[in-house]
């Protein structure tokens, strides 16, 4: 579960990591030169989360909608995880995941799954509900990346770590981080925020959605797209902050796509 879970772990670790925030689908427009309350965070205009577009030249495939690293556990049936709407309610997958990624008081339900946005950007989302169907947001966090970029595609890759099995092909990406979407819809969801947002001395308003800048920095990736899948279509995903990756790994992802 690495791409969304500790890719959020980096952001709050990383001080120069500037975002965007808004409800899901929300979109904001700004004058501010501050943002959530952080004097070295900028507003910007907009840092969509909307499913919309695809991304093509993934394995000669096409990278669109929405997919999730939890969704394989509603298809296999797995109680508290919502096979339709991607709603987690399991007390002990929110524990696993609140261990990580840190949860508000009162969250029963979680909602964290990737969406493409357009032919070249997607976004991350991870919303918090205080209730096990997913319809009262407690709050609401979003990273935007742009610029997706095919570089290349591989072969020869290792088929088989640990008890994973992956493709032997997959495809060269890089992406930028260009934003974040921030909403605390309650006290306890405010209160997650800054503590998950701690290195950006943020201080959000309750209700309000704030939509802040990123400082672009360029990630790397190997993906590959398996549309045959009896899970249904699957994304493997393997990323670097620092370099480009150059075969499979323990903390490799697969995410299935959510109808």
């Amino acid at each position: 579960m690495k791409n969304i879970i500790s890719l959020l772990v980096l952001i709050c670790s990383v001080a120069v990591i500037i975002v965007s925030c808004a409800k899901k689908d929300d979109s904001t427009t700004t004058t501010s030169t501050s943002c959530a309350g952080s004097s070295s965070l900028t507003e910007v205009s907009s840092c969509s989360s909307t499913p919309s577009g695809s991304i093509t030249g993934i394995d000669n495939m096409t990278f669109t909608g929405v997919y999730s690293l939890l969704h394989y556990f509603g298809i296999i049936g797995t109680s508290g995880y919502d096979n339709e709407t991607d709603c987690v309610s399991s007390s002990s997958g929110l524990s696993d995941l609140a261990a990580r990624i840190g949860a508000p008081t009162g969250a029963a339900g979680l909602i964290m799954n990737t969406a493409v946005t357009s032919s070249s950007s997607f976004a991350e989302r991870v919303i918090y509900y205080s209730d096990t169907s997913c319809s009262t947001e407690i709050a609401n966090f979003t990273q935007g990346y742009s610029d997706v970029t095919i570089v290349d595609n591989v072969t020869g890759l290792t088929t088989s770590v640990g008890d994973n099995t992956f493709s032997s092909t997959a495809t060269k990406v890089t992406y930028k981080e260009t934003c974040m979407g921030i909403k605390g819809s309650t006290d306890a969801g405010v209160t997650w925020i800054k503590s998950f947002l701690s290195s950006a001395s943020v201080d959000p308003t309750v209700g309000t959605a704030y939509i802040c800048g990123d400082s672009g920095d360029t990630k790397y990736a190997l993906m590959h797209l398996d549309n045959s899948s009896p899970l249904g279509a699957a994304l493997t995903w393997e990323e670097s902050s620092s370099a480009q990756p150059t075969d499979w790994s323990s903390d490799t992802d697969t995410l299935t796509f959510l109808p």
